[in-house]
């Protein structure tokens, strides 16, 4: 009857080992990623308008985070959101691209890919974080370059594509 204890002790002793394990994981591993415990986000908000394809000069803003906060809430939600302000699909439909190129205080220019949406004409907000996963490491002035090209599709028969509008914006990593 000695023997039953003997493998509760051991169970108890591995679920205390496998938590001390995953909590070791969940506090190294962001801080061990981004190469430090504060990171720099810079939140870069611009607002476009298809149909006419004219955008909004872009604001950026840059905020030291924890490397917890940033690995488990910033970056979860992706590095480019878009949020529909004004849109109506019965003027027609449109395509848009948008394209982003970061040059860091080195002058390396980092190709940040782009973002197709495809949905109604109207006005669209945009939101781009960037931070270590995207290459804004160091401290100096970085300019990130916004490509927006556009096609707006009316009715099903008439494709127009619009005339291209390129955003820069400027933000500083002290």
């Amino acid at each position: 009857m000695s023997a039953p204890p003997v493998k509760k002790k051991s169970r108890k002793r591995l679920l205390a080992l496998v938590v001390i394990v995953i909590a070791a994981i969940v506090l190294i591993i962001p801080p061990a990623l981004a190469g430090a415990l504060m990171v720099p986000v810079s939140k870069v908000v611009f607002n476009e308008t298809t149909g006419s394809l004219s955008a909004a000069q872009a604001t950026a803003n840059v905020s030291l985070i924890t490397a917890y906060e940033y690995y488990f809430s910033i970056r979860t939600g992706g590095m480019f959101r878009t949020s529909d302000t004004s849109v109506s699909n019965s003027n027609g439909n449109t395509t848009i691209t948008i394209d982003l190129k970061l040059t860091n205080p080195s002058g390396q220019t980092i190709d940040l890919g782009n973002t197709n949406i495809n949905g109604g004409i109207g006005t669209r907000t945009h939101t781009i974080y960037l931070s270590v996963d995207q290459g804004v490491r160091v401290s100096g002035s970085y300019t990130l370059n916004i490509d927006i090209t556009a096609s707006v599709t009316v009715g099903g028969i008439l494709h127009v594509n619009l005339s291209p509008v390129v955003l820069t914006t400027t933000f500083t990593v002290s």
